[in-house]
């Protein structure tokens, strides 16, 4: 089969598949229709939203395709969540040449997603609506802000948003982006961060991430949606790290890279993200 052939059905189920999803956050997000949401705020949170997911996947993309992987068109999915997606998926259909590889096509995704979800905070944070104020008896879900979120904050603010702030719909889905980066740069199995701690420490991958999983459980009891992820990992297989050559070692390069990922981290990466609280 002519390979552009073969790609056309791949490219449709992947554009149909973007296209889903972007409708399902517009319908089932935080800020979404089919939740009280009006069209033009579901409609930013949509698309900003899909324009970090999309960059983070297409930072996998090129880099993998760069370093000569031979792999999927993202694909992304729409799930009746509160976000309305669990993200997207890249099928890597050959493994990587060398750590450098892998550690340079992980950290492209973050990195990327990152970038877009920062600017959309630089130019949303200032339209914030006002301090949320709940009704007596009522129960209601706190966001709570990672670094970014303050040292942004208080540079376009004069200083940090309140933790009851009602940010607008893009500065919303970029807390979500920053959330999702953060998660994703937990260094276990085929999480991004576990791509960059196996290209890292190859032989200490493995029971590295055993030990997060472990972790993860503990930590389920500060913030539930810890246990969900877990799961995740060991259902999936996703704990077990990618087959990588162990030599040569990474590049100055891409020990650059691992540090600026770890800023990001440091940055995005929140204990416990969502806090559940009941007004007196």
């Amino acid at each position: 089969m002519d390979d552009q052939t073969g790609r056309d059905p791949e490219l449709l189920r992947a554009t149909g598949l973007f296209l889903l999803t972007f409708l399902s956050v517009c319908l089932l997000s935080t800020e979404g229709v089919l939740w009280g949401g009006d069209w033009p705020d579901a409609l930013a949170f949509a698309a900003t939203m899909m324009a970090i997911l999309l960059a983070h996947e297409l930072g996998h993309w090129f880099v993998a395709r760069a370093h000569g992987f031979a792999l999927s068109l993202p694909y992304f999915l729409p799930f009746p969540s509160l976000f309305g997606t669990m993200g997207a998926v890249i099928r890597l259909r050959s493994p990587p040449r060398s750590r450098d590889a892998l550690l340079e096509m992980a950290v492209a995704g973050p990195l990327a997603g990152a970038a877009v979800a920062f600017v959309a905070l630089l130019i949303a944070l200032p339209w914030t609506r006002g301090t949320y104020v709940p009704a007596s008896g009522s129960t209601y879900l706190v966001f709570a802000d990672p670094l970014i979120v303050k040292v942004l904050g208080a540079l376009v603010l004069g200083a940090p948003p309140d933790r009851m702030a009602e940010l607008h719909p893009v500065a919303l889905a970029a807390w979500c982006g920053c959330m999702l980066t953060g998660i994703n740069l937990l260094p276990l199995g085929q999480l991004d961060g576990g791509h960059v701690l196996n290209a890292l420490w190859p032989g200490r991958a493995r029971a590295l991430t055993w030990v997060g999983v472990g972790a993860l459980a503990l930590a389920g009891f500060a913030w539930s949606g810890w246990w969900v992820w877990a799961a995740l990992l060991v259902v999936t297989g996703a704990r077990e790290p990618l087959d990588v050559p162990v030599h040569p070692p990474p590049g100055a390069r891409a020990r650059a890279l691992s540090v600026v990922t770890l800023l990001v981290f440091a940055l995005t990466f929140m204990p416990v993200p969502l806090v559940q609280e009941s007004a007196p």
